[in-house]
């Protein structure tokens, strides 16, 4: 299996990651619990850091579809029912150089209320939901602003306090518990996506050189 670039630098990396399950899947579908790390390209590996030989790509866990179960069963005793909504489906997140030149991203999660599951989507099924594609009955949506690139850490300048990207991801994380509880689950990694674009000369984290 290769990785869509030949060579990253530290920061497009996030490694010693770890899932306990429902987040991730191998691409013959068998649900991921473990060790794991992720690429800014928005790629996911086994292990906590590359191997060539051993890390597999995951993709993102698709829950088992109750309702798409329910609604099989339903339309074989009513044949001709149209059913006015369609369904969330999880999604792989990429960074785009736009995200980047902004210093943060906006990030989706749902919750479905039939099995507490919660995952991530991307801004057109936020928009179906808006429009009332999606049935609300069914979903909660959290949307949040996350910060992807700064100064780490908080700092003072003077007597102004000036808010690292730590910080502001973790009161972002607050924020959105308060609507969707269980949330930071997802959330463990206040620098997920986090990338440095003031580095010059990157370190060989390759293991090119050995």
């Amino acid at each position: 299996m290769s990785r869509k670039k030949t060579y990253y630098t530290a920061d497009e990396i996030t490694n010693d990651l770890f899932t306990i399950g429902k987040q991730w899947m191998t691409t013959d579908n068998v649900e991921y619990k473990g060790a794991y790390h992720r690429y800014i390209t928005g790629e996911i590996y086994t292990q906590s850091k590359w191997n060539s030989k051993t890390s597999k790509i995951l993709i993102v866990y698709k829950p088992p579809n109750i309702l798409t179960a329910s609604n099989s069963i339903y339309r074989k005793l009513k044949p001709n029912i149209k059913s006015t909504f369609t369904s969330f489906n999880p999604e792989l997140i990429h960074v785009t150089s736009d995200d980047i030149k902004l210093g943060y991203m906006t990030r989706y999660f749902v919750k479905k209320y039939d099995n507490e599951t919660i995952f991530e989507t991307n801004s057109k099924s936020f928009k179906d939901m808006a429009s009332n594609i999606m049935d609300k009955k069914l979903y909660t949506i959290v949307e949040l602003k996350w910060y992807i690139s700064g100064q780490k850490t908080d700092s003072s300048n003077g007597p102004v306090k000036l808010l690292g990207v730590v910080t502001k991801n973790l009161n972002q994380i607050k924020l959105a518990i308060k609507r969707m509880p269980g949330i930071s689950s997802k959330l463990s990694n206040p620098l997920e996506y986090y990338t440095d674009i003031d580095f010059i000369t990157p370190t060989d984290i390759n293991g090119l050189d050995s």
